[in-house]
């Protein structure tokens, strides 16, 4: 009998879909719109393809990171309009100029997020800037794999998980350059859906683009904003101002299961190089600038740091070499998974009792979350007291 990876485990990587040679698995959203493979038993042969492929049932080999860098284009348009420094676009630009084909995350018209094949650098724009929900990588594998068979080159820049899927189904091929970003979890795609939804019935308008960071109101705000289909933006929330898709994402209370499990969020990693925002700049090393704009980059492998030297040889990137500890001790993220917190259980509780309705169940968990901050705030005061007289007596000698 095939068993594969649990539901507080499965990824949705769809390595397992891929690999079945009679195609008796498929991807699909179960009854809260979270993607799983599903077995057809009818059609399945128990050659147990799917298990070996499985990147959580098999374990990868990791590497240490070996060079730490703070970072960014020196293409300012292209930093500007990034999630961070603009890493990420200079080595897709790069690599297509050198003969790779580029793999990465677009979002679609209907807001689902897909992996998709890039030759010119037009193509390379939808990849750009973060998307904050689940992304189905595993309708690019066929074509990864055609390409690999025809000696292409390959750039994949995407999520641990998928990294770690390409890995287990292809190897460490000469030819697969693996990126992987920073990832704190991935949301269900249905719940951004009712999000937009939402709105527009709140704004009596219709969504036909949206941006999770939008350039326009500086990707570092993290404002979340929807534009009609004349071009006009008629909504923009940062996570201040309680935007509800942006305090679940960003407040760890809406990820898939498997997030706040995740086997990939450690500093060892299994892709050639690691790019995220720079959170620990200065933590080690004084730095005479902020870290707004600046991606950090872990290179992981000899490979890897072929195409950093190279884009720094050609002027397209700045680096600044760092101790590889200081990005790490300011990212949680490069240590350990995301954590289950008061809210995420208010909120796995609301969906059940309101069938699975995102807005409702984020009004209620903001509203406890509120609440539960001011007693813990309440209950801390005599400490933070104590401290606060402990500092000033310390001062005072």
């Amino acid at each position: 009998m095939i068993q594969l990876a649990s539901r507080e485990l499965c990824t949705g990587c769809g390595a397992c879909a891929f690999k079945c040679p009679k195609s008796s698995i498929t991807m699909k959203e179960n009854g809260q719109g979270v993607v799983y493979p599903h077995i057809d038993a009818t059609n399945c042969i128990e050659c147990h393809a799917c298990e070996k492929a499985c990147p959580i049932l098999n374990p990868l080999s990791d590497h240490e990171p070996q060079r730490a860098y703070a970072a960014w284009s020196n293409d300012e348009e292209e930093r500007r309009t990034s999630a961070s420094g603009g890493v990420a676009i200079e080595i897709y630009k790069y690599c297509l100029k050198n003969g790779y084909i580029a793999v990465g995350a677009s979002q679609n018209e209907d807001f689902s997020v897909t992996h998709k094949i890039a030759r010119t650098e037009e193509e390379l724009r939808p990849f750009k800037n973060s998307k904050y929900v689940f992304s189905d990588a595993y309708e690019a594998y066929p074509q990864i794999r055609q390409l690999l068979k025809d000696n292409e080159k390959v750039v994949f820049i995407g999520l641990p998980c998928q990294v770690a899927a390409l890995r287990k189904l292809f190897n460490d091929h000469e030819n697969l350059l693996l990126i992987e970003v920073v990832c704190h979890g991935t949301t269900p795609l249905s719940y951004l859906r009712q999000h937009i939804h939402y709105l527009e019935s709140c704004e009596g308008l219709q969504a036909k683009r949206m941006s999770f960071r939008d350039p326009d109101t500086y990707t570092f705000t993290f404002t979340f904003t929807l534009y009609n289909e004349a071009g006009e933006r008629f909504y923009a929330q940062q996570i201040k101002d309680g935007d509800n898709y942006q305090v679940g994402y960003h407040k760890a209370i809406n990820y898939r299961e498997n997030c706040y499990h995740c086997s990939f969020a450690r500093v060892k990693r299994i892709s050639d190089i690691c790019l995220s925002d720079y959170k620990g700049l200065g933590k080690y090393e004084p730095s005479n600038y902020g870290n707004e704009k600046v991606s950090c980059i872990l290179v992981y492998t000899p490979k890897g740091q072929t195409i950093i030297d190279n884009l720094v040889s050609h002027g397209l990137i700045h680096v600044d070499k760092k101790p590889i500890q200081e990005p790490v001790a300011g990212d949680r993220q490069l240590r350990e998974p995301s954590k289950k917190k008061y809210p995420r259980f208010v909120f796995e509780n609301m969906m059940v009792k309101t069938n699975y309705d995102y807005e409702n169940s984020m009004m209620v968990t903001k509203k406890r979350m509120k609440r539960h901050n001011m007693i813990l705030q309440i209950v801390n005061l005599p400490q933070r007291l104590i401290k606060k007289i402990m500092r000033f007596c310390y001062s005072a000698r």
